[in-house]
């Protein structure tokens, strides 16, 4: 896809995919990947190797067994993700608790509203989320047994 800050797209592997910026707007010159010095160098640099092992067509070993994510994760993630987009366009906490949770809050009173045990949940969703946002993804890729509580 060409936008203003140039050539963007992405190459679709079975364990994730990857996601390429073109800045000059061209595939055809010459490319280098830029990788920040810090304390995800390692995983920075698996994920690298990964990447040019799909592009030469050589075999793409799995992802690290500490990098996947537990079934319960990967829901837990999926529904951040959902009430993040829900928040970010607008729609009320009872809507967003609708869609997650399956359920019509808007029939309830305020008061029933405030006690109901979806709510501090989805409060719960919601604030990890941002965590998430905010950097605390970076655990997941490091394999951070702190994740698995």
């Amino acid at each position: 896809m060409r936008a203003a800050d140039g050539l963007h797209g992405g190459i679709t592997d079975a364990d994730g995919d990857h996601q390429l910026w073109l800045p000059q707007g061209s595939s055809s010159n010459r490319l280098a990947i830029v990788v920040p010095l810090d304390d995800n160098l390692t995983i920075r640099l698996n994920s690298i190797r990964r990447f040019q092992r799909l592009q030469t067509g050589k075999p793409v070993n799995p992802v690290p067994s500490l990098q996947a994510l537990s079934v319960f994760e990967r829901h837990r993630a999926i529904r951040m993700l959902r009430a993040w987009d829900g928040a970010a366009s607008g729609a009320s906490r009872r809507e967003i608790a609708g869609v997650l949770f399956r359920s019509d809050f808007n029939g309830l009173s305020a008061a029933e509203w405030k006690s109901a045990s979806e709510r501090r949940q989805l409060a719960r969703i919601l604030a990890e989320a941002r965590a998430m946002i905010g950097g605390e993804y970076l655990t997941l890729l490091r394999g951070d047994t702190r994740r698995r509580r």
